[in-house]
């Protein structure tokens, strides 16, 4: 057995950063198997570490991530980039005072294994920059005494490896929504407009007084794939295609509300009432040089997806959509969203018979005054890829 410390940020190097070790240990064939254990995860951290996953995928039989979300510490993207992973992604929340906090990453193999405990977190600053202290144990596994260690790992937290926690939870879809619904976990702009907040007033406070006793430090340089990247305008969305946080490329415009109602927008004014979805109404849209039928328009628009009967009286049909959402600006992700069809509905009276239910999108318009404000929809542009919605 071999004890080494790993220590970063304090010194603007990366080599014996938990970052560099875990990138170095995914490319080396003689594992087979690795578990990370992490307390939070950023969407930046896991999508960095996605590309040597995907390569080591070549040797590894197994591979298990558990996070978990206390503290807003994870965020909704965080979550749906390790999700994309398609490993054994993992949640561990327990509703109470104490927290989930371990930060634990370990590589087997038939001879040997890398074991590393300490402070950091699954993301870019937690594997790199922030100062952090861990211990990397190297395991002779001939050796009893070196064995022991990780069967001491694996007994304390039996009910994890062996995924019989009530706590912990295999990662999908409505696992996300149902947290993020729960406010359990933010999304990276509600996450980063707490930071940036908090960090305002610090500065404030502090920018005569501690600047003066503290100097900065230098920082290491991050590698490329751990880097975050500015979140696009509705103007660039479209040509950063294919960068984190930005929307795919757009397609043909199929809709456009010009002036969206309060009603539509999670609002409520005089006259008006709160409703969780998007109303697709005619609106004098312009397609194939006439106007739209709203009664047929929509849903033959979303006829490629899955669609279910869920009410008989009136008939109601509904589909799950998959929307990436950009919102003034700003890039709030992916959504799968509901869209209902009624053609019993309000169809007589000229107004709709499809909306698109908010769902998890409507805890973010609700913080922004949209009354008023303009929606286009865009067609996926590719094979598999998502309708877009951005409201400016």
């Amino acid at each position: 057995m071999n004890i080494a410390l790993l220590g970063q940020g304090f010194e603007a190097t990366l080599h014996n950063s938990v970052g560099s070790k875990l990138i170095k240990f995914f490319a080396n064939k003689d594992f087979h198997t690795f578990t990370g254990i992490s307390a939070f995860a950023s969407q930046a951290g896991i999508r960095g570490i996605s590309k040597h996953i995907k390569t080591a995928k070549n040797h590894l039989n197994t591979i298990t991530i558990v996070t978990g979300v206390d503290q807003k510490g994870t965020s909704m993207e965080a979550l749906q980039e390790l999700l994309a992973l398609d490993i054994g992604a993992y949640v561990f929340y327990q509703p109470s005072i104490t927290i989930f906090h371990p930060k634990v990453y370990l590589f087997e193999g038939p001879d040997k294994s890398e074991l590393i405990i300490g402070s950091s977190n699954l993301t870019t600053q937690g594997l790199f920059t922030n100062v952090e202290a861990s211990l990397l144990v190297s395991i002779d596994n001939s050796v009893e005494a070196d064995r022991k260690i990780v069967k001491q790992l694996k007994d304390h937290f039996r009910s994890i490896f062996e995924f019989t926690d009530p706590n912990l939870k295999k990662l999908n879809k409505k696992i996300i929504a149902d947290l993020v619904k729960a406010k359990v976990v933010p999304t990276e702009a509600e996450r980063k407009a707490a930071q940036d907040k908090a960090e305002k007033a610090e500065r404030k406070e502090t920018e005569n007084i501690i600047s003066k006793i503290f100097p900065k430090r230098a920082t290491a340089k991050i590698p490329s794939e751990f880097r975050g990247t500015k979140k696009p305008t509705t103007k660039t969305a479209a040509a950063t295609a294919g960068t984190d946080g930005s929307a795919s490329a757009k397609g043909k415009l199929v809709w456009t509300r010009k002036k969206l109602p309060s009603s539509s927008v999670q609002g409520g004014s005089s006259g008006t009432n709160p409703t969780g979805g998007l109303r697709l109404v005619q609106d004098d849209f312009i397609s194939g040089g006439s106007k739209i039928d709203q009664t047929s328009y929509f849903k033959n628009l979303f006829s490629k997806y899955a669609w279910k009967q869920v009410k008989t009286t009136p008939y109601v049909e509904t589909a799950k959509v998959p929307f990436e959402v950009t919102i003034k600006g700003v890039y709030h992700g992916q959504f799968d969203l509901e869209v209902r069809h009624k053609p019993s509905g309000e169809a007589g009276q000229h107004n709709y018979t499809t909306s698109i239910s908010w769902g998890s999108v409507g805890s973010i318009i609700r913080k922004v005054n949209l009354t008023g404000s303009r929606l286009d929809l865009y067609a996926p542009k590719g094979k598999d890829k998502p309708f877009q919605i951005v409201i400016s």
